[in-house]
């Protein structure tokens, strides 16, 4: 295991991505690892690379925020490559979840560590997703940050007050392995294959990346006071012991609507997807990491 690629986007972060994986590179080669770096020319690119080079090399990383190691990991299903990740995002939630240091010089030492994890690869619709999906209102504010100038933990949450008074609650139907478990109205339905959305604010916290289950929670229709106390909640990493919130686990999780489509979040990145909305578990990975929760 001592082939390896780096995937970096020249472009995110004003080059940040592109610096990092330099140095993570320089970095390997000192260890004696046979290192190439491969830049992404468009958005889904990383996928097509990751996959193509996964026949030529070991370790295939991915240097960037939730959304490259999305596009990375995507293309490694049904390889035999390993997943490596160089954190670069705004949110890292993967590679906070899987304990790599936020710090380019201390991820590559994880790289070459080689420590070996299995990582579920959950489908939405039949689209990967490694981290977090779900609708909602934290699905609403991914759209909106998406369109926002800069990126960045500030503009995010100036982005949720901005939204959170207008915000509607709608109502969903949710069955969870084929049993019909629930129907409300719901401010925010979140499946977890990791226990954060990044930025360690924890919505899942039980979840495990690979356990083979994904983790639900739903949060009801809250008032400010409410609202606020889950925001603190999801950093005391115990949001799932709130009153009104509702947890669930299953291998195969189905939210149904009178709604045709929705607006949806898959590993940051927003997403849109017909209903019924179908999270599924079939798939694994390897991905080197430090704990798997």
């Amino acid at each position: 295991m001592n082939k390896v690629v780096l995937i970096a986007n020249p472009v995110s972060g004003n080059g940040k991505a592109k610096k990092a994986a330099q140095r993570c590179a320089s970095i390997l080669k000192e260890y004696k690892f046979d290192v190439n770096i491969e830049l992404t020319e468009y958005a889904g690119h990383a996928t097509k690379l990751s996959k193509q080079l996964s026949n030529s090399y070991d370790i295939i990383v991915a240097v960037g925020g939730d959304g490259t190691v999305n596009e990375v990991a995507t293309g490694l299903v049904g390889t035999t490559a390993t997943l490596g990740i160089i954190p670069n995002g705004s949110g890292n939630g993967l590679a906070r979840h899987l304990k790599i240091p936020m710090n380019t010089e201390k991820a590559t030492e994880c790289i070459v560590q080689k420590k070996v994890i299995a990582l579920d690869a959950p489908t939405i619709n039949g689209k990967y997703f490694f981290c977090t999906a779900g609708i909602g209102f934290d699905a609403h504010i991914s759209h909106v940050f998406a369109q926002m100038d800069g990126r960045g933990l500030k503009n995010y949450i100036k982005a949720i007050f901005k939204e959170y008074g207008s915000y509607q609650s709608k109502e969903y139907g949710v069955r969870l392995d084929h049993q019909e478990i629930i129907k409300q109205k719901a401010f925010v339905m979140t499946i977890g294959n990791a226990a954060q959305y990044g930025n360690e604010a924890f919505i899942a916290p039980t979840a495990k990346v690979s356990d083979q289950q994904l983790e639900m929670t739903i949060l009801s229709p809250p008032n400010l006071i409410k609202g606020a106390i889950w925001g603190i909640r999801l950093f005391l990493k115990n949001i799932h012991k709130a009153p009104s919130v509702k947890t669930f686990s299953g291998k195969k999780i189905e939210i149904s609507s009178s709604e045709k489509s929705v607006n949806g979040h898959r590993d940051g990145e927003p997403d849109t997807w017909k209903y019924p909305l179908i999270f599924k578990v079939n798939d694994q990975i390897k991905v080197i990491g430090v704990s798997d929760n």
